[in-house]
């Protein structure tokens, strides 16, 4: 979900956002690794992994809900999909030994945030970039959607599926954060002209 900054307005994050967003992309990189290269763990620790997946995606979209300017509108479905994201990290902790529902937690929370990702990019003036905001958010969508709906019946296929998919969504995060900080700082600035 890449920003820029535009000439005229103010800035799309306030100064500690993007560096909350390279965090937590770290954080699902490495979390996403760890699912996928570990696929034959236990159900409780899959229960627990899950769980902070679900941990990251709410720390996301509550960073963009308190730290960028967008209409308040929007700063509430981004909380409201936060919030049932932390519920669903809360079942995800409780219940490593069911598969579907793993999956169908993954996969609904992923499904909510594309959505809330593609509203923001539509409906946000502060984000100009040609789509790819939306484009992020519907392959979120898309994801989640394979993942809720697709019959992992094995703990160790969801695993390196799931893996592979936050290790993606964790680049995005840490992309969009690292574009914030470059963009704010190298703005270029017309030299001044002296007669």
């Amino acid at each position: 979900m890449p920003a820029n900054r535009i000439e005229g307005r103010t800035d799309v994050f306030a100064d500690w956002a993007w560096q909350s967003l390279v965090v937590t992309g770290g954080c699902s990189v490495v979390l996403g690794a760890v699912m996928a290269v570990w696929p034959d763990k236990s159900q409780t620790v899959a229960g627990i992994l899950y769980g902070l997946v679900l941990l990251a995606s709410a720390a996301m979209q509550l960073v963009i809900a308190f730290g960028a300017r967008i209409a308040t509108a929007l700063k509430v479905l981004e909380v409201a999909s936060a919030i049932i994201a932390l519920v669903l990290a809360a079942w995800a902790f409780n219940s490593g030994e069911w598969v579907a529902l793993l999956s169908l937690w993954i996969g609904m929370c992923w499904v909510l945030r594309g959505i809330v990702q593609a509203l923001v990019g539509v409906w946000s003036e502060q984000y100009a970039g040609a789509g790819r905001l939306e484009l992020v958010g519907l392959l979120t969508l898309a994801a989640g959607v394979i993942v809720a709906v697709v019959p992992f019946e094995t703990l160790a296929a969801l695993s390196i599926a799931v893996g592979l998919m936050t290790m993606a969504l964790g680049v995005s995060e840490i992309l969009l954060g690292a574009r914030v900080e470059r963009n704010g700082s190298d703005i270029p600035q017309l030299p001044e002209i002296s007669r």
